[in-house]
């Protein structure tokens, strides 16, 4: 008997055979074809070839309604007019230069201006080097090694922080004191040794773990919107607390806002009222381009002031502020005004209740979680609110509702979660939600 899996990826390989073939040739030059497996999913990846607005168009032809905006990078929908006119009069002058360009000055006016934690700011390529550089700068700071993470959490590709990302739960040891664990073999042992794992979500454990190792920690790294885990918004009392205890210890608090800086006008720390020491930025602020950020305090981030060769910390890379990844990046943030915030979050909002009402209709063991204009189908009855809460999820289901949503001509990541963009309607939502219904009528839900 054919199952509800096996029949969507049955669809889904007959209305796609360029992609296949495509991934074929790939995978005679790529390890199981693919170099970023954040967009691998079996039994192929499709293969884009055009983005505009909303819609993606494959290699086959086939368009979808995109609700992952490369993993929510492109807040304003792709190929946005004022984005693409900045590009291409950037393209006009040049692609890259041996020296700074008058953009990356704009470019970091505006961070300056619009997020409350920065002082100062530098321009990297990857939400991964903001991390990083950040992590570098606690230590170089406090002259203390060791960190607090939560679990669940993902923080970039480095040592320091792929630990306990996804962790087995029959080895993560007990839910308010979990054990390090790489996230997979090639990470130091002295990154696990170096680090403690907190509940998200929970101030009480994380608390008890930081007043115990506060004489070793350079630093607390949180999320204020686990994306790993489905896009789980942080307890207000959870942030606060981590706030409270880190100033009161003297150990530096990291926000990585590398998702959530799309939740309202100044970030995660605007929407919230809390400010940290360091926040890492990508996604959105680069505008399409490939980027990174870092900024905070004005005698942390100092440490890099290179006048007079004074620098503490050094900080060099090709493509750093280069001026295409400015051009872009000044675009998008003057257009995304409070305006612009509060209609995605409103669309957002009516996403999320859509949804809910769906599962209570059909009651189906699900959920959704998100913020503002981030969302996340969730496959279990329980209430997902940190790591183990998430590992409740019906993997299985959740391959059949990715594959289902791609022949029902939507996708999101391969985790099912979503965000909206600028240029989403209530007629997308609606025909989103229409499709979620259909994928699971074919499961079995009437």
């Amino acid at each position: 008997m054919t199952t509800p899996l096996e029949l969507e990826i049955a669809n889904y390989t007959a209305a796609n055979p360029k992609s296949a073939e495509l991934h074929n040739t790939a995978t005679q030059y790529m390890p199981g074809g693919d170099t970023r497996n954040s967009i691998f999913w079996d039994p192929f990846p499709l293969y884009i070839t055009d983005g505009n607005g909303t819609t993606l168009t494959d290699a086959d032809g086939n368009k979808r309604t995109d609700f992952v905006n490369n993993m929510t990078t492109l807040i304003l929908g792709h190929r946005p007019p004022e984005v693409i006119a900045a590009v291409a009069e950037q393209l006009e002058h040049g692609l890259s230069f041996p020296a700074p360009s008058p953009s990356v000055v704009q470019w970091a006016k505006l961070m300056c201006e619009r997020v409350r934690s920065l002082d100062k700011v530098r321009f990297v390529n990857t939400g991964t080097e903001a991390t990083l550089n950040a992590i570098r700068a606690a230590r170089a700071f406090t002259e203390k090694q060791k960190l607090v993470k939560c679990e669940g959490a993902y923080h970039g590709n480095h040592d320091a922080i792929q630990i306990s990302v996804v962790p087995p739960i029959d080895q993560a040891g007990d839910a308010d004191s979990p054990e390090a664990i790489k996230a997979f073999p090639g990470i130091s042992d002295s990154a696990v040794d170096d680090i403690f794992i907190v509940p998200f979500n929970d101030i009480f454990a994380a608390e008890r773990t930081i007043r115990d190792h506060a004489d070793e920690l350079a630093a607390v790294i949180v999320e204020p919107v686990n994306g790993q885990c489905g896009m789980v918004p942080a307890k207000h009392e959870f942030l606060e607390g981590l706030r409270r205890v880190t100033e009161e210890l003297g150990i530096l608090l990291i926000f990585d806002e590398v998702i959530a800086f799309r939740i309202a006008y100044g970030g995660a720390q605007d929407y919230y009222g809390i400010t940290p020491d360091l926040t890492c930025f990508g996604k959105i602020v680069g505008g399409g381009m490939p980027v990174g950020a870092f900024g905070g305090r004005e005698d942390i981030m100092s440490m890099w002031n290179p006048a007079g060769g004074s620098a503490v910390v050094q900080h060099a890379g090709t493509f750093n502020g280069n001026p295409m990844t400015a051009a872009a990046g000044v675009a998008t943030l003057e257009n995304l005004t409070p305006e612009k915030y509060e209609y995605l979050n409103h669309l957002g909002e009516s996403l999320r209740s859509k949804l809910r009402a769906l599962f209570a209709e059909l009651e189906v063991p699900m959920g959704v979680t998100g913020i503002a204009s981030l969302f996340a189908l969730q496959f279990t009855s329980t209430e997902v609110v940190d790591y183990r809460t998430f590992a409740t999820n019906d993997k299985n289901m959740l391959k059949i509702m990715f594959i289902g949503l791609l022949n029902e001509g939507f996708l999101m990541s391969n985790r099912c979660a979503g965000n909206i963009s600028t240029v989403h309607t209530e007629d997308d939502v609606d025909a989103f939600v229409q499709a979620v219904r259909n994928v699971l009528k074919r499961i079995g839900y009437n």
